[in-house]
């Protein structure tokens, strides 16, 4: 019987490549959605808050130990990780999806490598590696060439966009580190990835009140609620699919989710909503891909 079942599974490659693809499509997709609603009149905020609550509520009836999350011990990891690894980044990404669009707003997701290495590597928490050095420096240089292309193909966009689109893999990057360091003894990733959610709901309900903003506004369509359910589970979906990618994968493979994303994002934007993007600004992507993947075998030795 082990036989016949095993001369029927998929290659370890296979599942991996799999694996890989449904994440990044996921995380496109997500951007998709919320140019969507955000279309529909949904505040950015908005749409954060209910992304991060359902998807926290789906993965915490999911694990088997609900009670951990009330720990004490665990409360400046959720804030801290919420604010800076979810609720900043998506609430920016979801306002800027409309103004610049899902693929160039996917891109931004591509690049919290780049960033989390140089903080890292400025706070002594990694080694100079002058090959990854390398490969980061094209791959900042082409982020650099997609900026300028596509504010120059959007001439009434305010730069000051893409300055906050930046501020995209900046903040993933500082909650990258933070949880690196940070991360709680003896916990169990779904109860962490489930807390860290529902803060980030929490932050943003907060940032809501504080600025007058509702998070259902009234005349709200069932289109629109069908679009919030439907990103709640995908995200859930995607913090699932995302463990098991890690556990099966090291951290090398798995740093390739935001190349894949970006790629994916490109293709949705130009599918979905009819983006154009020129043969410069996917140049720039392939060149963004390519420093991350001599970067990635960069570190692939130390991987063992």
């Amino acid at each position: 019987m082990l036989a016949t079942t095993s001369r029927f599974s998929l290659p370890l490659q296979a599942v991996l490549w799999g694996l890989l693809l449904i994440n990044g499509f996921l995380i496109a997709l997500m951007l998709a959605l919320a140019k969507a609603a955000t279309s529909l009149g949904l505040p950015a905020v908005a749409y954060a808050f209910w992304q991060t609550l359902v998807a926290g509520l789906v993965l915490l009836l999911c694990t088997g130990e609900r009670r951990a999350i009330h720990q004490a011990r665990f409360a400046r990891y959720f804030l801290v990780s919420g604010l800076t690894g979810i609720a900043l980044p998506n609430a920016i990404g979801f306002f800027l999806v409309t103004k610049l669009g899902a693929g160039y707003t996917g891109i931004m997701y591509a690049l919290p490598p780049i960033f989390t290495f140089l903080l890292a590597w400025g706070l002594g928490l990694e080694n100079r590696n002058w090959l990854k050095l390398a490969g980061l420096s094209i791959a900042v240089m082409a982020c650099g060439w997609i900026v300028v292309q596509r504010h120059a193909e959007m001439s009434n966009a305010s730069p000051l966009l893409f300055v906050l689109g930046l501020a995209i893999p900046v903040m993933l990057s500082v909650g990258n580190v933070y949880r690196s360091v940070a991360w709680p003894a003896k916990a169990k990733p779904m109860i962490l990835a489930a807390g860290t959610l529902l803060a980030s709901a929490l932050a943003l309900a907060l940032f809501a009140a504080m600025t007058n903003t509702e998070l259902l506004p009234s005349g709200t369509s069932p289109q629109l609620i069908g679009i919030l359910l439907l990103q709640g589970l995908l995200t859930a979906l995607t913090y699932l699919v995302a463990f098991e990618l890690q556990r099966r994968a090291g951290p090398v493979f798995y740093s390739q989710l935001g190349a894949v994303a970006a790629v994916f994002g490109l293709l949705i934007g130009v599918v979905w909503f009819r983006e154009e993007y020129s043969v410069a600004i996917w140049l720039g992507v392939f060149l963004v891909v390519l420093g991350l993947r001599i970067s990635n075998r960069a570190t692939a030795p130390s991987q063992s």
